[in-house]
């Protein structure tokens, strides 16, 4: 048996709808959570300065992200922070003493993640040279990098956007 409602409910008309919020934080936390999950990591491994002016290449593989060794015009670079100033390369030895320490404590630095945390050691260096740069420094640094355990190089390049 239903009952009668009463004057006031009877004649109210208007008809209140409310946002249930917890339903839009939902939704909006999935659509967050899709926008990170689809976003792009692949972006710039280079930032290219006034004194670091990288060559062309036709090559389309893209980097992962490694330990950085930049050769700008007048500075050697290890992950953007400063080792040492190309000037200041020792002329007679084909190590470079102040990247070596550098890259063997990268090096040592990533041994301890691998135990500690069971990430791989990967061995690899990007190295990323001015187009200005001698190839004596150039062979230096990969020799460097090589014989403080970063062995497996690969060379940045800018993409050319046409075939010449």
């Amino acid at each position: 048996m239903a009952f009668t409602p009463s004057k006031s409910k009877k004649h109210n008309t208007q008809l209140q709808g409310t946002l249930n919020m917890n339903s839009m934080m939902d939704m909006m936390t999935i659509i967050l959570l899709f926008l990170l999950k689809s976003y792009s990591t692949t972006g710039a491994l280079a930032t290219q300065s006034e004194s670091l002016k990288l060559p062309e290449s036709v090559r389309t593989i893209k980097p992962k992200k490694e330990l950085n060794v930049s050769i700008a015009r007048d500075v050697i670079l290890v992950n953007e922070q400063p080792v040492m100033r190309t000037a200041d390369v020792p002329p007679n030895e084909i190590i470079i003493p102040q990247l070596e320490s550098k890259l063997r404590e990268y090096a040592r630095m990533q041994k301890d993640l691998e135990i500690e945390v069971g990430k791989e050691f990967t061995h690899e260096v990007i190295i990323q040279g001015d187009v200005s740069i001698t190839y004596e420094l150039l062979f230096r640094v990969m020799y460097t990098c090589g014989q403080s355990e970063f062995n497996k190089m690969r060379l940045l390049t800018v993409t050319r956007t046409s075939i010449e």
